[in-house]
């Protein structure tokens, strides 16, 4: 009997791509040279420099800046908490647990309340805190504590600058892009969720396609973090990538609005869903302008049916929005490319939204 063995174009080695291999060259030398240098330095515990490179590790630049930020900022809340919790506790032992439970439950609280990297810095303050104080229960001299979280924060700082030095020999640019790419993704998805909401159906999967899509635009605010952090020019125009996200936002608030008016309308006009089939498929149209959607609004306008009014502003207002946002975003694409080449000035979002 022949074992067969599967080939190598098969197997998740060959499906790689060339980043993938890069990142993970990258986070093993990474994590290699943190253990080496903790070593070399005598650190307590070595292994935390070499995890502390692992967990920092981000295929992107940008992912690393963000989450080194917050990985040092943690563990030096966390170490400091520890520090003194562990000196006006240790002599009591109900005293600690009530310090140590209520300094947990705050970070827990403030890491719920996020989703970027705060969430992460305080979530890593809180278990940095435990570990340093448990480790400290049967110690009386204050100095020992204050070496023990020193060590603890060394390491994590070490394994931080190992996994920082390997993104310089070893950098990847694909922060702005995949922030570009999604901005455009998301701005298609939203034509064919209106589509989806606007049929007339109710059940639970249009609910889960209105909370994915919402879910999918919060995430990319992660996204823009890592982007402002890669490059000066999307820290120039964080401003921009920021006006995007809320009007997709707002967008989604449009849709669900124009849903209700259309399931609380008991006699709408004639094809009315002929008309919004044809609005979606304008606005999918890359030379879409004003033009052309006031065209196929013509009908709704000069009705006296209030709700017929009602209804054709909230859609022209869907309309506008989502045309102001495609036309800022293809400016953003162009300044994008044309900057690789030359500088150029970016576009600037309006200061107040209409």
């Amino acid at each position: 009997m022949r074992l067969a063995l599967p080939r190598w174009r098969q197997s998740p080695w060959g499906k790689a791509s060339a980043d993938q291999w890069r990142y993970a060259l990258r986070n093993g030398l990474a994590m290699c040279l943190a253990l080496w240098l903790a070593f070399v330095l005598q650190l307590d515990s070595p292994y935390w420099a070499m995890t502390s490179a692992a967990v920092v590790s981000f295929p992107t630049v940008g992912g690393v800046i963000s989450k080194s930020l917050g990985r040092v900022l943690g563990s030096l809340m966390g170490a400091m908490a520890a520090i003194l919790i562990a000196s006006y506790g240790l002599a009591d032992p109900w005293l600690f647990s009530l310090l140590i439970a209520l300094w947990i439950g705050l970070c827990t609280y403030v890491s719920n309340h996020y989703q970027n990297n705060v969430s992460y810095g305080f979530a890593l303050a809180g278990y940095t805190a435990a570990i340093i104080a448990f480790s400290c229960v049967n110690v009386d001299d204050s100095l020992y504590i204050f070496d023990i979280a020193q060590a603890r924060v060394s390491e994590v700082i070490t394994g931080i600058l190992c996994g920082a030095f390997m993104m310089m020999l070893l950098p990847s640019t694909g922060d702005g892009e995949t922030l570009l790419g999604s901005l455009r993704q998301s701005q298609t998805r939203l034509l064919e969720h209106a589509q989806l909401l606007w049929q007339g159906q109710s059940n639970a999967d249009i609910r889960q396609a209105h909370q994915g899509i919402i879910s999918q635009i919060l995430t990319m605010n992660v996204l823009r973090i890592q982007a402002v952090w890669s490059h000066h020019r999307f820290r120039r125009h964080n401003r921009l990538f920021n006006f995007l996200l809320h009007r997709q936002l707002r967008m989604t608030s449009l849709i669900s609005g124009v849903r209700r008016l259309l399931h609380n309308w008991p006699a709408p006009p004639a094809g009315l869903n002929e008309l919004l089939a044809a609005l979606l498929k304008a606005l999918a149209a890359p030379d879409c302008d004003k033009y052309r959607i006031a065209r196929l609004l013509a009908p709704l306008v000069g009705s006296e049916d209030y709700r017929t009014r009602v209804f054709w502003q909230r859609l022209r207002h869907f309309c506008w929005c989502y045309l102001e946002a495609q036309r800022w975003l293809d400016r953003l694409v162009q300044a994008r490319q044309r900057g690789q080449e030359e500088p150029v000035q970016w576009p600037a979002p309006p200061d107040w939204p209409p």
